[in-house]
Formats: C-alpha cells, sequence, structure tokens
C-alpha cells in the first residue's frame, strides 16, 4: 500500500488562507477550512471563489471549529488567522491539536515562538502573497506566491517538505528554508511600513513611490536594523540586497513611478490598511513595531519611529479612525 498524502486543515480563512486552501485543493488535495462569520456561511453555501492571481471556485469543507472536520494521523495544520486569535484558537483545541503539525503561515515571529514554547510541533513559512476577501465567500489574489518553509526555528523534515512539494506543484513558489526564523525576522522588517500606509492611506504598489514615504520607510527600517544587530539576530531580506542595501537604497532621491500601471482592480493594501478600513478595532502592529520596540528598550536602543506607528496604528483601530488620518509630517512630530 502506497504512503498516503497529507490533508490539510487551514484555521483562519481568510485572504492568505483561502489562497493557499484553493491551491492545494486545485492539486487534488484534501483541504477543510476554519471560518467564521458571513464567510462561512458564504464558504459553506457557495463554496470559494478566487480572482485575479488564482481563479477559480472550490467547495471545500467549512466549519467554525476543526472538531466538527475529518482529522487523522496526515492531517497538517495550517494557521492563517490574526496573530491575537492564534492563542485563544490553539488552546482551545489543543487536544485536537496538540499530536498535529502546525504550520504558521503568518507574519511576525510570535506565534512560531509561542507554539514552540509550549511543545507543539511547529513550523514556520514566510509568506510573500498578497490577497483580500472582497465579499464573503470571494477572495481577490492580488500577487506574490513566495512561500518559505522549515520546522521553527531551523531545519526541515519530510512534512516540511511534502506540504512544499504541494505548494510547488499548486504554482507557488515554494521552498524549503532550514533556517526560517532568518526569513521570518526578514519579513517582520518587511512589514514594519504597514503601519506607515494604514495610517497614510497608501497602497503597496505605490509605498515607494515618493521620496518623503521611503525616507521614514528607511528610517524605520533603520531603527529596525540598529536592534537587531544589537540583539544577534539576524534578519534575511528577499532578494539580492541586504537590509542595510535595502535601506540605502530608499534613501536614493527622485521619484520612483510604479513598476505597473495602477488601477482599482491591482491595487493592493496590506492586511493593517485593510483592518482599519473594515473598522476591526484590531491590529497586529505590536508584532512587528511592538518587537522591534521592545527589543529596543532591553538593549537600550532609541525607537521613536517605531513606537508611534505601533502607537497611533493602535489608537486609529481603537477609535475606529480610517485609513489616511496622519502624514510623514505629523508622525514625525509624534515621535520627538
Amino acid at each position: 500500500m502506497g504512503i498516503k498524502s497529507q490533508n490539510y486543515i487551514v484555521h483562519g480563512a481568510g485572504g492568505i488562507g483561502c489562497v493557499i486552501a484553493s491551491r492545494l485543493a486545485s492539486i487534488g488535495r484534501k483541504v477543510q477550512l476554519v471560518a467564521r462569520g458571513a464567510h462561512l456561511e458564504a464558504l459553506q453555501a457557495q463554496g470559494l471563489t478566487l480572482t485575479q492571481n488564482t481563479k477559480g471556485t472550490w467547495k471545500l469543507p467549512a466549519e467554525s471549529s476543526p472538531d466538527d472536520l475529518d482529522v487523522d494521523d496526515q492531517t497538517v495544520v495550517l494557521l492563517a488567522m490574526k496573530t491575537d486569535d492564534t492563542f485563544g484558537a490553539v488552546e482551545q483545541h489543543s487536544s485536537l491539536y496538540r499530536d498535529l503539525p502546525l504550520v504558521s503561515f503568518q507574519n511576525g515571529v510570535t506565534n512560531e515562538e509561542w507554539l514552540s514554547q509550549r511543545g507543539y510541533k511547529t513550523y514556520g513559512c514566510t509568506v510573500m502573497v498578497g490577497a483580500e476577501i472582497t465579499e464573503p465567500g470571494k477572495v481577490r489574489h492580488s500577487g506574490g506566491k513566495l512561500l518559505e518553509l522549515g520546522k521553527w526555528p531551523s531545519g526541515t523534515d519530510y512534512i516540511s517538505q511534502a506540504l512544499v512539494a504541494d505548494l510547488s506543484s499548486s504554482g507557488m513558489d515554494a521552498s524549503v528554508d532550514d533556517r526560517v526564523i532568518d526569513g521570518k525576522w526578514g519579513k517582520l522588517v518587511r512589514n514594519l511600513s504597514n503601519a506607515y500606509l494604514a495610517l497614510t492611506n497608501l497602497s503597496v504598489q505605490e509605498a515607494s513611490c515618493h521620496p518623503l514615504d521611503r525616507q521614514f520607510i528607511a528610517d524605520v527600517n533603520e531603527e529596525a536594523a540598529d536592534v537587531l544587530d544589537a540583539a544577534k539576530i539576524s534578519a534575511r531580506t528577499v532578494g539580492k540586497r541586504n537590509l542595510r542595501e535595502q535601506i540605502d537604497r530608499l534613501r536614493e532621491p527622485g521619484i520612483w513611478p510604479a513598476k505597473q500601471t495602477v488601477t482599482e482592480a491591482t491595487r493592493s493594501y496590506p492586511s493593517t490598511w485593510q483592518d482599519l478600513a473594515l473598522q476591526r478595532k484590531q491590529v497586529e502592529v505590536d508584532h512587528f513595531n511592538g518587537a522591534i520596540v521592545r527589543l529596543g528598550e532591553k538593549h537600550q536602543i532609541p525607537t521613536p519611529l517605531n513606537r508611534v506607528l505601533r502607537d497611533r496604528c493602535v489608537l486609529a483601530a481603537s477609535n475606529l479612525t480610517l485609513p489616511g488620518s496622519e502624514t510623514a509630517d505629523s508622525l514625525r512630530s509624534a515621535a520627538l
């Protein structure tokens, strides 16, 4: 008898989770979803529909609790919920999840640190994918297919290799990463600008066009680079440039036109912008900018811009303030 294929539960079937789910389902893998609210109702009634960079409709089992799904010894759980939702969800289902592989398809390093400290079989994935729920049951895959996956904090095994093989077969640019912790810290630095884009109402495509915006993002990243050096943390970036080289590149003068013409159909925003725009009252910035602030405090490195981004974005979320409430100048003034 042949070896059984892994099957997957996507817990947190939002934008990113649904892209991953649809891709795995497209190659015939068994995929089940955990979702909530109107999105769950639509998934159960009409199925999951993807547009733009992934296209199609899939009818996948979807429930509000993994306890209502079919689980066996080949099940791998892909976590794609917001970080602050991870702790309660995993604890609530700890009897089910205790012996299953848990793969964090989430930004930051908080999820993997929390899971591994509690003895879960923990894997991390650096995710370079843009997606959003456009309406219940429908997700737009706005760009990106890069996924780098491995055991936490380092190493590989047959589970990570099999998942990467499945993701690659589905058309994602997936690879095994035997130092996934370095990639996750690199992505965390990249996500430090999410709060800035949300507060100033900038799309991903337009974030680097104006030198005023690039200078602010460069200064935010330089605070992080100083803190990570002091903490002796390696942050591996995507592309040919290391973090310091990327900062220097951002400081170069001139207007940079968007690489491709940006339209309402192609314009995309980070999840933090989506949280403010949809008035969800909660943002993840304390796990990005806040992580840098706390490391700075520990190593006595000032991080005023990361602090003000965290504080202003958290305040905007709690006050239901829509994107566009700040400018680079207002944020710099607040950081003095």
